[in-house]
């Protein structure tokens, strides 16, 4: 199993082993390799049950959690992708393909993040929120336009005769999307000006935890080049 640390709420699809014995007490692995509860019992990590469909995890403080097998969620993943990425597909069919990737997305990020191994050619985007970073003259972050998996996006929808009703599908490539925010940013520069403009790409479960990790990298980068 592998051993991960949240730094955050555990997603709505992870849930904690309670202990067997007592029904809600939280179970903590010890180096005599079982689980054990405040209410005095122990449990081999071999008599734990866990649900078909599901794998576990194990918190670096030692407890252990049960979430969906990413190998199922992939397979679903690219299924709604497949009728997400057809221009034929429209109406209740494609609502529903939106439903299915934003669920099976949300399982595969919540894998990724807690450091469970997912499926051999998986999407290199999950989990990752997509920075398009404006630097200051000393090379720490000004500011940024973001883009991930899921998120309500424009470039990732139909374009609608009416702007009103323009629709906002699930991002399916945010990678692309902050790529070409930062192109377009250097076609306005001056002959010789150099460039303030760079990706990032953090694994991070939010927006702010993204620019707080994008910001600190930034900075690391800037010391470094002035060191």
């Amino acid at each position: 199993m592998p051993s991960i640390t949240p730094a955050r709420p555990l997603p709505e699809c992870v849930t904690r082993a309670s202990c067997p014995e007592c029904g809600t007490g939280l179970l903590t692995v010890r180096s005599d390799r079982k689980f054990h509860c405040a209410c005095g019992s122990s449990v081999p990590g071999r008599d734990l049950g866990l649900n078909s469909g599901r794998v576990w995890a194990v918190t670096r403080a030692g407890h252990p959690l049960s979430l969906p097998d990413p190998a199922a969620a992939w397979q679903r993943y690219v299924a709604a992708r497949t009728v997400m990425e057809n221009p034929s597909k429209w109406g209740p069919e494609l609502d529903a393909a939106h439903r299915v990737f934003l669920g099976a997305l949300a399982e595969l990020e919540a894998a990724r993040l807690l450091g469970v191994q997912l499926p051999a050619g998986s999407d290199v985007q999950i989990g990752r929120v997509y920075l398009a970073c404006v630097l200051n003259p000393d090379g720490t972050l000004s500011g940024s336009n973001a883009s991930a998996l899921g998120w309500p996006c424009e470039p990732c929808s139909p374009s609608a005769t009416d702007p009103y009703f323009q629709k906002r599908y699930p991002c399916r490539n945010p990678r692309a999307h902050v790529w070409g925010q930062v192109r377009d940013w250097e076609k306005n520069l001056r002959p010789g000006e150099p460039s303030r403009y760079v990706v990032r790409a953090p694994l991070a479960p939010d927006l702010r935890t993204a620019r707080r990790l994008a910001a600190a990298k930034c900075a690391a980068r800037a010391a470094a080049l002035t060191a």
